[in-house]
């Protein structure tokens, strides 16, 4: 009997499973695989069936072995079990390579959902990833101590998130009123913003209207969105209605307001006609003037007040189309006159939101779970914390009486929902969107797909209204006739606001508010005023757009129709054509948001670092919302969601309007 020496026969069967992975070549080779990982093999014996070890009979020294006689059935047997052992070996291998592949496949997921933080579209987050603090509001306060009521800026009730104030010794409302510091208050002012932005503050703001004579030198100071005054919301409530219609500003003293009215907007950086602003005081109010002696302010009895000289000033002027609450005391009645005068209310709490909002997670689309939820729970704080003991000392208006005691119960997530449960019980407002004749798959976040709100939406198709019709800025006859008829039958059906679905119905703005008695905004980037007051002048807004060749022609066009005298340096347009997977957006598809989600953010990114003085994102286009929720996850900016045009009108929250579609002829840029 014949034997094979064990050498040669491994020797064998690594030839011929060589030869066997050459044939079947890269599909189960790693040989060229891309991203392919080194994987040491064991000894091929390891693999194979175990057979007695068979030994020859010695030789003589000049014996020679005769050659195997291929017919023998010992030699059969064999080679049928080295192939036997070669199967089972080639079996191992190939399980190995499966698993190989599929750990692969794990890694490579497992890069790309760390590219943005954990999972795109709507899933959820990244396998343990630490997540992101809620945003918070940081509030600047007077030397003034006073009782608060829920709608007051300095009453945390007033805010569904967490905020922190810091006040500032020796900041008196004169001094505001007269819009100089003295240099000691200048430096307690700036530490005060520090103090804010070392607590994590997402957003700044004042609790007093007159201070936005500081909001220059705040932005300058702070390198979060600051906004000193309810009053940096003139610029969107201006341009969302018509030339000849009048906003009514509510202060607690006109007095005061008016010998600094055309200095407080110019602050705004925006150039009104200040006859469309008309001032009007509550100081006579029966009750109001708790205010001025900081006392307690009873609502029961002021509220009906307030109500009333509204309503006077209406009868007097039909044309007031909108209110703004100028003092940070009034948006406790926000809610009483939407409902008896019908007219859309803007205050210090809209102002907030607003640019709260542009940092929170959207929980109807978009990445999610990379946000911790709020809990509820607000700091409970009394004029003097968060000073040194010498910082206290300067304080000159802290009352001296004891004040009243706030329960900490009321701060906590049931009361919270309670007050704001009061606050919207009569509210239901509902948005109007004018649609191209023009139709396409929709996904979340899209301003033609329902689900992207948290309230009700209509939509009015116009017959015969084109992109092209709306990109060269005129419509035929018959389509202009649509049009005032949409935007008619919106009005009847009872909507709050109106927009589009494509940016360039912008150019159509000063013909829809016309028409409209309702405030109109045809573009998301109606809040590029209000994004850009919340920064310094040197600082860049990056506008994201479908496609940046169709739309920076009409760049200058369309953000004149904001109301906004703009530099064009400040705003930085940039596609997202080139974007694997966007092209679904110019043919008309469905887009695949997991897959595109990695590409906006690298691009993003890459933006970034060549241009680090970018301080905050609009996006433009109504197919990039679903991506808001990872650039905020990623860069930490402010995102507004696209018509994210906050500070309404219906509802004590906020209506939105999203931001513009723009397809080519054949389908959408």
């Amino acid at each position: 009997m014949m034997s094979i020496p064990m050498d040669s026969r491994l020797d064998l069967l690594e030839m011929e499973l060589a030869q066997l992975k050459g044939r079947q070549g890269p599909a189960t080779s790693m040989n060229g695989f891309p991203g392919a990982m080194p994987f040491m093999m064991g000894p091929m014996y390891n693999m194979m069936q175990q057979q007695p070890k068979q030994l020859a009979a010695p030789k003589g020294e000049n014996e020679v072995e005769d050659p195997p006689n291929k017919n023998n059935d010992e030699y059969k047997a064999q080679m049928q079990v080295l192939h036997h052992d070669l199967m089972l070996a080639h079996t191992a291998l190939q399980k190995q390579h499966a698993d190989l592949m599929a750990a692969h496949a794990q890694l490579l997921k497992a890069i790309q959902d760390g590219a943005i933080g954990g999972g795109g579209g709507g899933g959820g987050g990244g396998g343990g990833a630490k997540k992101q603090r809620h945003p918070a509001l940081g509030v600047v306060r007077l030397d003034y101590d006073y009782p608060a009521a829920p709608g007051d800026s300095d009453h945390p009730g007033s805010f569904g998130y967490d905020v922190f104030y810091r006040c500032v010794p020796g900041l008196t409302f004169e001094m505001c009123q007269s819009g100089k510091f003295t240099e000691e208050v200048e430096r307690r002012f700036a530490d005060a913003i520090k103090h804010l932005e070392a607590r994590g503050v997402s957003a700044i703001t004042g609790d007093c209207g007159f201070m936005m004579s500081f909001q220059v030198l705040a932005r300058k100071i702070a390198s979060k969105p600051t906004f000193m005054s309810s009053m940096v919301q003139c610029p969107i409530i201006a341009a969302s209605l018509d030339d000849g219609d009048h906003i009514l500003i509510l202060t607690a003293n006109d007095l005061s307001l008016k010998p600094q009215k055309e200095i407080l907007l110019n602050s705004c950086g925006f150039d009104v006609n200040e006859d469309r602003f008309l001032i009007q005081g509550c100081q006579d109010v029966p009750g109001f003037e708790a205010v001025a002696l900081g006392e307690k302010v009873p609502l029961d009895k002021v509220q009906p007040g307030i109500v009333k000289l509204v309503e006077e000033l209406i009868h007097r002027e039909p044309r007031i189309r909108a209110i703004l609450l100028e003092c940070t005391e009034l948006p406790a009645y926000a809610d009483a006159l939407r409902y008896h005068t019908g007219l859309p209310v803007w205050d210090a709490i809209t102002a907030a939101d607003f640019y709260v909002s542009a940092f929170k997670d959207n929980h109807r689309f978009g990445q999610n779970d990379w946000q911790k939820e709020w809990d509820g729970h607000q700091e409970d704080y009394e004029l003097g914390m968060n000073l040194t003991k010498d910082e206290e000392a300067l304080l000159l208006r802290k009352k001296e009486a004891q004040k009243e005691k706030k329960s900490v119960a009321l701060v906590k997530k049931k009361k919270l929902e309670k007050i704001q449960r009061k606050v919207r019980k009569q509210q239901h407002p509902m948005l109007g969107v004018i649609r191209l004749d023009y139709n396409y798959p929709p996904a979340a976040g899209d301003i033609d797909c329902p689900g992207s709100y948290d309230y009700d939406v209509l939509f009015r198709v116009i017959p015969g209204f084109t992109f092209a019709m709306a990109q060269e800025g005129k419509m035929t006859e018959d389509v202009e006739k649509e049009f005032i008829d949409g935007i008619k039958w919106l009005e009847r059906k009872g909507v709050s606001g109106i927009t589009g679905d494509c940016g360039f119905m912008m150019a159509f703005q000063p013909l829809a508010c016309k028409i409209a008695t309702v405030p109109v905004f045809m573009s998301s980037m109606m809040q590029c005023p209000m994004i850009s007051l919340a920064f310094d002048k040197y600082d860049k807004v990056l506008i994201l757009t479908a496609n940046d060749e169709t739309l920076k022609p009409q760049k200058h066009t369309l953000l004149k129709q904001c109301g906004f005298n703009v530099d064009d340096a400040r705003f930085m347009i940039v596609g997202c054509q080139n974007v694997p997977g966007f092209d679904a957006v110019a043919k008309g598809e469905k887009v695949d948001v997991e897959y595109v989600t990695p590409g906006i953010v690298y691009m993003v990114k890459q933006i970034l670092k060549k241009h680090p003085s970018i301080r905050a994102i609009c996006l433009e286009c109504t197919e990039l919302p679903p991506y808001a929720d990872a650039l905020r996850a990623e860069t930490a900016l402010p995102a507004p969601r696209p018509g994210t045009i906050r500070g309404s009108a219906s509802t004590s929250g906020s209506w939105t309007g999203m931001a513009s579609r723009t397809p080519t002829s054949s389908g959408r840029t």
